[in-house]
């Protein structure tokens, strides 16, 4: 039996948060993680996606340029463009594996199961702590169809040798819209196909719509209300027999399942060491600590929480490490968190969607103001060839607060961060105008959106 201060399973940005906040308080600690160290963030998620639509939008860019001093046509080589990002992901393991033991932890690989509230077995050894940090992640949904087997899912897309001619992405959400653009602008012929008959649902439906458009114009096409009922191989290509108002199958080369992702709680062995969850993960009270075993906190991804952001995770890493080392005096704030979608162009929000806003305002009892406009002519547009931008700001006219802001177009996940800071401490819109924005950027357009 060996024993810890704290055990933390799992590598990613949310158990890297928790392991080196509780060893620089001196605590003894273990990092335990069944896959290589480093999690989604860094290896199958956030910044891998990123080079990628990073090298996308540069070529979007130089072709939306033609016919204003740009000529020439700029072309994604994709078998170098992944080079490039292994470059990146392949040192993850060992230099996150090494930071913990700089730091003094010690680490472990291998699945741990629960054989105790406070005891773990990973391999052939046992472990126990005062307090265990669950900070698995998740994994892709699978769609549990007939011949799903033959979907790919988002971690094996982003290591992909090569772009099939043509591809279908089943799924609404962000992922799916992001992985659909990168095809899209990369020349494959791309359709995405959801059930429901919403895409992003968590984002402005106005702004999805022309976001919607862009991808149209880009060659996607939609296929809202759509089951797909099963999937077979015939030959090179993928049929997909599909059940709605469209087409009945769909013939392409390779096909995504992009339905979002689930916590990768299975194998822990919860219910030994008396771990309630739910579907959307381990159920935690404010603190980020299981509102069954004392000894247990879960966060990120693992978690029964608002968000499944890489902001988010480490905001409630941080507030699990600093509870289990003060008690619980810390509860994690999940207020004015922005959210954005990488495609092209780029679609933020944070804060009240114009709907939680209406009803806010009818049950407190103030005046409304939506200020909403397409920016398409404006010059931060104009100069860029931008053919969809939009925004829609939603303020409390008593108090000239911001309660919710949704935008549309480049640079929209820097702008948001402007619009949140401005939620989370109440600045005003006189604030904000007063402010003497850098000029000619496209964040001083928020002084024209407020």
């Amino acid at each position: 039996m060996q024993r810890h201060d704290v055990i933390v399973i799992g590598s990613g940005t949310a158990g890297y948060t928790a392991a080196h906040a509780c060893r620089k308080a001196g605590k003894s600690v273990l990092v335990v993680d069944k896959r290589p160290f480093g999690g989604t963030c860094a290896m199958r998620g956030c910044q891998p996606k990123k080079i990628l639509v990073a090298a996308v939008q540069a070529v979007h860019g130089a072709n939306a340029l033609h016919g204003q001093g740009v000529t020439g046509e700029s072309r994604l080589d994709w078998p170098s463009l992944m080079r490039f990002k292994r470059d990146f992901t392949d040192a993850v393991p060992q230099g996150t594996e090494q930071g913990f033991l700089d730091a003094g932890m010690r680490t472990a690989h291998g699945l741990a199961t629960f054989v105790g509230p406070r005891r773990l077995r990973i391999g052939e050894e046992e472990h126990e702590a005062g307090h265990i940090v669950i900070a698995a992640g998740a994994v892709p949904r699978k769609l549990k169809i007939p011949g799903d087997e033959v979907l790919l899912d988002s971690d094996v897309f982003l290591e992909l040798d090569a772009l099939p001619e043509s591809i279908a992405f089943v799924g609404g959400g962000f992922v799916c819209f992001e992985f659909a653009f990168i095809c899209a602008l990369a020349g494959v012929r791309t359709t995405v196909i959801h059930r429901g008959d919403r895409f992003l649902r968590n984002f402005d439906p106005d702004l999805v719509a022309l976001l919607m458009e862009a991808g149209k114009a880009r060659g996607i096409e939609f296929l809202p209300e759509t089951n797909v009922v099963a999937v077979r191989r015939d030959g090179r290509d993928i049929v997909l027999d599909l059940d709605g108002s469209g087409p009945t199958s769909l013939r392409v080369q390779s096909a995504v399942a992009a339905v979002g992702r689930v916590p990768d709680l299975d194998g822990l062995g919860l219910d030994v060491a008396g771990v309630s969850e739910t579907p959307r993960g381990i159920s935690v009270n404010a603190f980020m600590q299981s509102v069954s075993n004392p000894a247990v906190y879960a966060v990120g991804d693992a978690a029964d929480a608002p968000f499944a952001l890489a902001t988010t995770a480490d905001m409630e890493a941080e507030t699990a490490a600093t509870n289990i080392l003060q008690g619980n005096t810390t509860e994690a704030d999940h207020v004015a968190v922005p959210s954005v979608v990488f495609s092209v162009p780029s679609l933020a929000t944070v804060g009240m969607s114009e709907k939680q806003a209406r009803q806010a305002s009818v049950e407190q009892g103030f005046k409304l103001t939506v200020n909403t406009a397409d920016a398409t002519g404006w010059m931060t547009s104009r100069r860029i060839g931008q053919k969809h931008a939009a925004y829609k700001v939603i303020l409390n006219k008593d108090a000239g607060t911001i309660l919710g802001a949704h935008l549309l177009g480049h640079n929209a996940g820097e702008m948001i961060n402007i619009l949140a800071l401005a939620i989370k401490f109440g600045l005003t819109r006189t604030q904000l105008k007063s402010l003497l924005w850098a000029y000619p950027t496209h964040v001083s357009d928020i002084k024209y959106m407020i």
